[in-house]
């Protein structure tokens, strides 16, 4: 039995101030840290990456957490920068865009 990674996802019509640039917005709802990285690594999401993200001009990241452990958000930035050395060309995709904001 494959263990669910997502509790839930949804991508829509960005309601703020189309003088920032922004058209779409995307959500995700992560368990734990567990599964954080098995969505990270996923090769489904990696492939996607590869076809979605050549096509953004701007990328921002918003991000929150309902957990109450305060070294949640190094580790996950950590969880981050141990994925851009495993794939440095998923780090060189994510560096052509030409607006974003992630770490």
């Amino acid at each position: 039995m494959r263990r669910r990674t997502l509790d839930f996802v949804t991508v829509g019509t960005d309601l703020g101030d189309p003088a920032e640039g922004f058209t779409h917005g995307y959500l995700t709802g992560i368990a734990d840290l567990t599964a954080l990285e098995r969505y990270m690594y996923d090769p489904v999401h990696l492939a996607g990456d590869f076809d979605i993200i050549p096509r953004l001009a701007r990328l921002h990241a918003v991000r929150f957490t309902d957990d109450g452990d305060p070294r949640i958000g190094s580790e996950i930035f950590a969880m981050h920068r141990r994925k851009l050395a495993a794939h440095p060309e998923w780090e060189k995709l994510l560096d052509s865009i030409p607006d974003s904001s992630l770490t």
